[in-house]
């Protein structure tokens, strides 16, 4: 009686030990990658032309266009940036006026710019055919504004054509237009420095005064607001007719940043290296 007691209960032993589940190593959790990738701005650049002119007298108008294509992710810059473009590259003629509402960039819009050039051109009916040209560049290069290069030439007779260059940033932030006051804690101390500079580019001496010399300056030299920086140096444009007859040209003054390092309110730090 005592055996089968003692068997009964080894068996019943074993039958439990058969039924517990063997121990296991618990497994880790796989991490999930939950960090989204990063957003980039998509720039869509290209070129449009036209045909103007009859005969051997022909001119090809162009329109070399960068934009931002915008979507719901899309910064606010973007948006500033685009509205910016479609308000201000038109032909600057009487019969064109600036676009209003809400325009959609694309290739067929800047077409469509060259076309109205044309239809004016062709009412005019001027023998020689007029010129117009726009380019836009858009610099991403510094990681708190971005910059809007443009350079264009535009030709609708008379005795010769006029260039333009005109710059602009814009605060990534917030998407609004900067002027010097958001770079420069001191204007009259950068005109100062700029001064000496201008004056190098122009070739004039230090003393001479510059209304005798042709410029057009009324209270000395002033710094305007058309500027952009570029290679270690802080670049101002003056366009033909803003400080001095057509003859001068466009006159551009660059200035190293080492230079005025100390009067700098926004960091230059770049997204990527300087080409």
């Amino acid at each position: 009686m005592k055996i089968s007691i003692f068997f009964l209960s080894l068996i019943l032993f074993l039958i439990s030990c058969e039924t517990k589940a063997p121990k296991t190593k618990k497994d880790k959790p796989t991490k999930v990658d939950t960090q989204k990738p990063v957003y980039k701005p998509e720039i869509t650049s290209g070129v449009v032309g036209l045909k103007i002119g009859n005969g051997e007298e022909k001119e090809e108008l162009k329109i070399a266009y960068s934009y931002y294509e915008l979507s719901k992710e899309s910064l606010k810059y973007e948006e500033e940036i685009n509205k910016y473009l479609a308000s201000t590259i038109t032909t600057g003629l009487e019969e064109q006026n600036n676009p209003t509402g809400n325009i959609q960039l694309s290739p067929s819009y800047f077409k469509s710019i060259l076309r109205k050039f044309k239809t004016v051109y062709d009412n005019y009916d001027d023998e020689l055919p007029w010129s117009y040209f726009d380019s836009t560049f858009i610099d991403e290069s510094f990681e708190q504004f971005v910059q809007v290069m443009r350079y264009g030439y535009v030709f609708t007779g008379g005795a010769h054509g006029n260039a333009f260059n005109a710059n602009n940033l814009f605060s990534r932030e917030t998407g609004e237009q900067l002027n010097l006051k958001d770079f420069i804690s001191s204007v009259p101390k950068l005109t100062k420095i700029a001064e000496k500079y201008f004056r190098e580019t122009v070739e004039i001496n230090p003393t001479d005064d510059l209304e005798e010399q042709g410029f057009w300056f009324t209270n000395g030299f002033e710094l305007n607001e058309n500027f952009y920086f570029q290679n270690n140096k802080m670049v101002f444009v003056y366009n033909q007719y803003e400080i001095g007859p057509y003859s001068m040209g466009i006159i551009v003054v660059e200035i190293p940043i080492l230079k005025i390092k100390s009067l700098l309110k926004i960091d230059l730090k770049r997204t990527k290296k300087e080409s």
